[in-house]
């Protein structure tokens, strides 16, 4: 039986720091909403993967959620 979480439970459950993150998306598929819990859940030192670049990644890296 799936187990449905809010997005809150969801990334503190499975988005630990140091994680490698995919967050995949494209034109009004991208997953904003879960890029900016990721920030407000403070997470850090992520691996950010993405094949098209996009602002969330941007404010992720400017939120200090990824690896220097």
């Amino acid at each position: 039986m799936a187990e449905f979480l809010s997005l809150h439970d969801a990334v503190a459950r499975y988005v630990q720091d140091g994680a490698t993150v995919a967050m995949e998306g494209f034109t009004h598929l991208i997953p904003f909403a879960a890029g900016h819990e990721v920030i407000r859940q403070k997470k850090r030192d992520l691996t950010l993967i993405r094949m098209t670049p996009d602002i969330i990644y941007d404010q992720m890296i400017g939120a200090g959620c990824a690896k220097r």
